[in-house]
């Protein structure tokens, strides 16, 4: 064999081995390039979930602390609502007409407690309501009422002077005392929420 045809032989056979490896590396290069693809959509799609994940986290949190904030103002609103109901009505009772607001005198008197000679303090705004001989007809076996010389301030009621004890019978004082209760009772009437 000649110089030549050696030479044309290995040349030949480089130029199939070079295709031969320019071949394979372009599989090779299309099957990086596929696999990294995959691997960006998969990263991709983590990404875009792990996102969509933290907005709803978020909404959520934010969503539980405007529900939260919403319901301490109408616990807020609510109790102020029946606060002044409550207030109202002793200031509604104060100014009943006589038969009705001697009638709640005459209850109070009949659940004083105290013995001896107990004083009567009332309202100016009683003054043309409760005397003395009111208070006479209401005293009991053990209990003689007497009219005080002195006035609350408040409205409506009485307060009961025996020696240094005394009870506040004032409706104020009772709608405070009983303040919880009402606000209970109430609470049963104004839901919170829509049933």
């Amino acid at each position: 064999m000649s110089l030549e045809a050696i030479l044309s032989k290995i040349q030949a056979e480089a130029g199939q081995k070079m295709e031969t490896i320019i071949e394979a590396a372009e599989k090779e290069k299309i099957a990086a390039l596929t696999n990294y693809a995959e691997d960006l959509k998969v990263k991709h799609s983590r990404d875009v979930e792990k996102s969509r994940s933290g907005i709803e986290e978020e909404r959520k949190r934010k969503e539980f602390h405007v529900r939260r904030e919403a319901a301490r103002k109408l616990m807020n609103a609510r109790r102020k609502m029946m606060d002044d109901a409550i207030g109202k009505a002793a200031d509604n009772l104060a100014s009943a007409g006589d038969v009705a607001y001697l009638e709640m005198i005459s209850s109070l008197l009949a659940g004083c407690d105290l013995s001896g000679k107990v004083e009567v303090v009332i309202s100016s705004a009683d003054e043309s309501r409760i005397n003395s001989a009111y208070l006479r007809k209401h005293s009991f076996d053990n209990c003689e009422f007497i009219l005080s010389d002195e006035r609350h301030d408040e409205a409506g009621g009485v307060i009961f002077k025996s020696g240094k004890v005394s009870q506040n019978g004032t409706f104020p004082m009772i709608a405070e005392l009983v303040h919880e209760d009402m606000v209970m009772m109430l609470s049963e009437l104004i839901p919170l929420e829509k049933t």
